[in-house]
């Protein structure tokens, strides 16, 4: 018997149609959450949201797809204002002997945004690490605000913040290298 490809075409088909949802759950740190859409649950993975970190509750739409593990979602649109977004990105640089630093982000290809010590947790800014910021505009072009440390760097931050040790993350300190970070 010849396999029916025109069921295999109409659930390719099925699969490629656009959906909506509500963000049920992500946890920034760990890059992963869920989305309701009819009553059930589908996966939402950070490499889905193209730099966006979405809160509980953000509308969604998106294209299901199965995966070995169950629905995910994937080309994921976070339906919000623009205002009240949240990115997510890494600390490209920062220099704590000149107070700021740069931070790149999927949703801002190839721009650099402008950080300011005053705007980093402790005033730290670790190469490398994620981080979860919102964006203004300012005289010096895009600038995050309110920046948050994510997964190790985050766990790093919190510990020696009970060690009594907030400032010894930079500028030769126990996670500085010269002050660039």
């Amino acid at each position: 018997l010849a396999p029916d490809i025109s069921a295999w075409r109409s659930l390719l088909v099925k699969s490629k149609m656009s959906s909506s949802g509500t963000v049920k759950s992500y946890n920034a740190h760990k890059g992963w959450g869920f989305i309701e859409c009819n009553g059930q649950d589908i996966f939402l993975n950070k490499k889905d949201l193209r730099g966006i970190i979405p809160e509980k509750g953000t509308q969604v739409t998106f294209n299901i797809v199965q995966e070995q593990k169950g629905r995910q979602a994937n080309d994921v649109t976070v339906i919000m204002n623009p205002d009240e977004a949240c990115y997510l990105g890494e600390i490209k640089s920062y220099n704590v002997s000149t107070g700021f630093g740069f931070i790149s982000s999927e949703a801002f290809p190839n721009q650099d945004i402008f950080v300011l010590k005053s705007e980093l947790p402790e005033g730290q800014g670790p190469q490398g690490a994620q981080c979860k910021f919102k964006l203004i505009m300012s005289e010096r072009g895009p600038t995050a605000k309110d920046v948050w440390l994510l997964g190790q760097a985050s766990d790093q931050l919190f510990m020696m913040k009970q060690m009594g040790m907030g400032g010894m993350m930079g500028n030769g300190g126990m996670m500085g290298n010269g002050g660039m970070m």
